[in-house]
């Protein structure tokens, strides 16, 4: 019953939106259309995510504030949480057990440009570690992560490549992927990762969009899972390669931490400033699959207002 639930409120939150904002002066539409926002200055975005599968949920949400100095480079500073419902409770009489942590404080640096008619994106981020990873969602380690993206536009269709290198996996919020996003483990080891898809615009507000996914990792690895706590004397199976349903911390080799699959979603954009996305990823490596319900929000306009910076 509680996944009949949640999958109705996903379904009213999609379609509510879009009828919330027609309902909006028309007038006032026009006034923030002419409005323009410089492109360099001060930025400020949140997400929150939450994953929904048999094995348990995650929800993550995250914010930074950041500063554009030229109109192609800028920079972000931010904070994230999580919160996870695990079926491995150590209490006899609860099915479930709830814990919210502290994930990994992170910076990037990001370069924007145009490319023989191309969008082409790159970001370097890095991570900070508050503790331990038995103290806060994290791998303990400093982390690093180099990401790009290209894409093209052509009559509503946006056809996109992403590919990059990192230490470990970690919560993208530029340009958040569905495959990296709210996982129920985390890897620390170096890897190469890549993407490729398409979306369709429809309708204005609406785009729908599919994409595979890899990630090949090399050499030694360690897999944190969100599932299984530090102190849990209960798990499940490791089937499938799914170390991280069955322990908190798995050493070995690079097939550990090995991934591939595919997304589908759904992005409705008919509120100023916010997005919500849904959608499916399915790991053909582990065999397990999620739904999602990501909520992007662009604080930009709002951080500016509040500093009369713009």
């Amino acid at each position: 019953m509680g996944k009949l639930y949640k999958l109705f409120l996903v379904v009213v939150i999609i379609f509510l939106i879009p009828i919330y904002g027609m309902a909006q002066d028309s007038s006032a539409q026009e006034s923030q259309a002419s409005q323009t926002t410089s492109p360099t200055g001060a930025t400020a975005f949140a997400q929150a995510v939450a994953i929904q599968s048999n094995l348990g949920t995650i929800y993550n949400e995250g914010i930074g504030v950041g500063y554009n100095i030229t109109e192609h480079f800028g920079g972000d500073i931010g904070a994230s949480l999580y919160t996870v419902q695990s079926p491995f409770s150590i209490v006899t009489n609860h099915d479930w057990r709830w814990t919210t942590l502290a994930g990994d404080p992170f910076i990037d640096l990001r370069y924007t440009t145009k490319w023989h008619g191309l969008d082409a994106t790159s970001v370097v981020t890095g991570t900070i570690p508050l503790s331990s990873p038995e103290r806060v969602f994290s791998t303990g380690r400093f982390g690093g992560d180099w990401y790009n993206h290209v894409s093209g536009h052509f009559a509503g269709i946006t056809p996109f490549v992403n590919f990059g290198a990192a230490t470990g996996t970690m919560d993208r919020y530029v340009l958040p992927r569905p495959y990296n996003i709210a996982r129920p483990y985390q890897i620390l080891g170096f890897n190469a990762n890549g993407e490729a898809g398409v979306s369709f615009t429809i309708l204005k507000h609406y785009s729908i969009g599919a994409s595979a996914y890899g990630i090949l990792p090399f050499g030694r690895q360690k897999v944190f899972s969100r599932l299984v706590a530090p102190d849990s004397a209960i798990a499940g199976d490791a089937n499938h390669y799914r170390y991280w349903n069955n322990a908190f911390e798995t050493i070995g080799d690079s097939k550990i931490a090995r991934d591939n699959g595919y997304s589908g979603w759904v992005d409705v954009a008919r509120i100023k400033n916010l997005v919500v996305e849904a959608g499916y990823t399915y790991s053909v490596h582990y065999r397990w699959g999620s739904a999602y319900l990501m909520l992007k929000f662009d604080g930009t306009s709002l951080i500016r207002y509040l500093t009369a910076t713009d």
